[in-house]
């Protein structure tokens, strides 16, 4: 079996430990790579080639028009590695394998788009008084440490690289323990690119271990994290306590308000990529649906017969529908949910439980009559796991949509803009889709309110949180 390396100062390095972690297809269970197991040394070296490579401002001062050639240099690797790369991704995540190259190709994407700011963050200039020439000027902060999570293990990873490049810092990523292979495939086609070493590291170690040390680390500067809210305070309070910035993306509990005029066929097309694609392991998944009286039970009609086509099995065969949790330990959970749904008085109108298969596999599952009181209503679930709830009003259905500690994504369904922009305007999460969940790309901000979480990954906005304003001020006397 091969044995994977982590990338560290341009090199392919085992651990000095020689521990390795273990990696499985959760279609099957069974295990298909390992990787060495990064630890306190392997941050070590990381984190001390990041800040020479920083410290020899081989980047800070490359001419911009070099810095976005050799963005673009990625973006073009990255594309060659895209097939190879995405089919060990698909057998690691398991999700489609369609899904798994095109997120090699949003890297690339995100490269491209980010190579063409490099020499527009401009600062300005300030008039003080005639005597004083004031001007800013934006800075990176230096080593920063990305921390990414296992459901879109590369477009995560490419989304706050190719912004942290593009400013100037250098940057240790450390992937998840669970989806670490596929990474290996990008630092290759970083190394292919000729990017000078130091400036980019890739190790994989558990999150308790190597993520903990890395995040606390006395050389990293800057902190970026996609995860679980518990994680993400326990990473907020290092960050407070060494007195450093972090980006944080955390979980969601998304709802979108289905009014009675809405295309019903939108919400079933909405749902089968917002709640059963990549078997709702989503941090914006559409995982509530509030719906007006007068059209749910045609809805839950259709969402039952949709739940019903697809088909279960490993992303890497034609036609699946709805491929496998990442773990047992995942599956039991969202099992779980789904069984405390209908315990607190939800019906499941289809699936509730595991699928009766090999591998770690769950029934696209609808529960109809939820209260908004219930667990499956308030608490990130993270699986194939639909809460439909009832309301008679829009200042209800507003209300019902609100009311949870997460704001990361919402929606509206209905052919009347204007009270799709009044909706919007009233939805209290950072992104709102109007009659299309995951309306957005690479150059739309994305970012959450409340414990979604806070600053901005993609689109231009993205930028600010990778940089820092220094003001001179010349005395002209």
């Amino acid at each position: 079996m091969k044995l994977y390396k982590n990338y560290i100062d341009g090199k392919w390095l085992e651990s000095e430990s020689k521990d390795i972690i273990q990696v499985d297809d959760p279609a099957t269970g069974k295990i298909i790579g390992e990787i060495s197991c990064a630890k306190k040394n392997e941050v070590d070296l990381a984190v001390s080639a990041a800040k020479a490579a920083f410290n020899s401002r081989i980047l800070v001062d490359m001419p911009l028009l070099e810095r976005a050639k050799l963005m673009h240099r990625i973006a073009d690797e990255t594309r060659k590695v895209a097939d190879e790369g995405g089919k060990i991704l698909c057998y690691e995540n398991g999700k489609m394998l369609g899904s798994a190259i095109k997120e090699f190709n949003d890297v690339a994407d995100m490269f491209d788009y980010y190579a063409g700011l490099t020499d527009k963050l401009e600062g300005k200039t300030i008039p003080v008084s005639p005597t004083i020439f004031d001007y800013t000027v934006l800075e990176p902060f230096g080593v920063s440490a990305h921390i990414v999570p296992w459901n879109f293990p590369i477009s995560m990873v490419g989304r706050s690289l190719a912004c942290s490049f593009a400013t100037g810092n250098s940057t240790i990523v450390k992937t998840a323990e669970l989806t670490p292979l596929s990474a290996t495939f990008l630092a290759k086609a970083i190394e292919n690119a000729g990017v000078p070493n130091g400036l980019i590291n890739i190790i994989c170690g558990f999150g308790n271990e190597a993520g903990s040390y890395l995040v606390s680390h006395p050389d990293v500067n800057h902190v970026v994290f996609t995860g679980s809210v518990s994680t993400g305070k326990k990473i907020l309070h290092s960050c407070a306590d060494k007195t450093i910035p972090a980006v944080i993306e955390l979980g969601g509990k998304s709802a979108g308000i289905v009014y009675e005029d809405a295309d019903l066929d939108q919400v079933i097309e909405s749902a089968r990529h917002g709640i059963f694609g990549v078997a709702g392991q989503i941090c914006t998944a559409m995982s509530r649906l509030v719906v007006h009286k007068s059209v749910k039970d045609e809805l839950i009609t259709k969402l039952v017969d949709l739940s019903k086509s697809l088909k279960v099995g490993p992303g890497y065969e034609a036609d699946t529908g709805l491929t496998p949790i990442i773990s047992e330990k995942q599956l039991e959970k969202v099992e779980g949910y789904a069984r405390s749904g209908v315990q607190q008085g939800a019906e499941a109108v289809h699936g509730g439980k595991r699928a009766d298969r090999e591998g770690y596999f769950m029934e696209a599952t609808v529960l109809n009559n939820v209260k908004q009181d219930t667990s499956v209503a308030r608490e990130e679930i993270f699986g194939p796991v639909l809460s439909v709830l009832e309301y008679e009003d829009q200042d209800e259905a507003i209300h019902i949509a609100n009311d949870t500690d997460f704001g990361l994504g919402a929606g509206v369904f209905t052919k009347d803009l204007k009270k799709a922009s009044w909706t919007a305007s009233k939805l209290e999460s950072g992104q709102v889709y109007v009659n299309k969940w995951f309306a957005g790309n690479h150059a739309t901000p994305f970012g959450g309110y409340k414990q979604s979480g806070y600053s901005r990954e993609k689109g231009v906005d993205a930028l600010k949180s990778y940089l820092q304003v220094k003001n001179v001020g010349i005395s002209l006397d």
